[in-house]
């Protein structure tokens, strides 16, 4: 599962195969709850 992360803790993602594409609200913090999964962290894609 890949997601974007966006400004003001969103995120957008399709949770699954045939998922409308969503913005939802993101914990930012490395450990909280998002949904039944833990965020484990993001980074930036190098240019």
């Amino acid at each position: 599962f890949v997601g974007m992360e966006g400004d003001q803790a969103v995120m957008v993602d399709a949770p699954y195969t045939g998922a409308d594409v969503r913005v939802e609200s993101f914990p930012t913090a490395v450990g909280a709850s998002w949904g039944t999964d833990t965020y484990l962290g993001a980074t930036t894609v190098a240019k």
